[in-house]
């Protein structure tokens, strides 16, 4: 087994500084995700309610982008908390591997399907679900 080299403080905190950079755009885009995930179904919920005949299947087929951004955003929180660990590792003065961005050896113990399923997470993309199912059928 081979040992990091150690690396200086200033290389250390140069390094977390790009760790942080990288957990603020995941964090961004897992924003984003939500956001869009709620103005798409807007959108289709205002069109599904126009009462034309067809158009309740926009909000059934509202649902499959729904499903789709709910796990880029599980997805995406898996890697920031993995990011987390990394940046943990080198706070703590851990030798690891000089300005590594590899966030898979530091995985969250949640994988992306478990923290789909966290509350936090599922209630805004279960929300627009149900919300969508309800218009869909109320519109048929």
């Amino acid at each position: 087994m081979t040992t990091a080299p150690m690396i200086s403080e200033d290389a250390r905190i140069a390094h977390l500084g790009m760790i942080q950079g990288v957990i603020s755009r995941v964090a961004s885009d897992a924003q984003n995700s939500r956001t869009l995930a709620i103005t798409l179904a807007a959108a289709m919920i205002a069109v599904a309610q126009t009462g034309s005949a067809a158009t309740h299947w926009l909000a059934v087929l509202g649902i499959a982008p729904s499903l789709l951004f709910w796990w880029q955003n599980a997805f995406a929180l898996h890697v920031e908390r993995s990011y987390r660990n990394l940046y943990d590792e080198i706070r703590t003065g851990r030798p690891i591997e000089p300005f590594t961005m590899d966030w898979r050896t530091y995985k969250h113990s949640a994988g992306p399907f478990r923290t789909a399923l966290e509350f936090v997470v599922a209630l805004p993309f279960a929300t627009v679900i149900v919300i969508l199912a309800v218009v869909a059928k109320l519109s048929a």
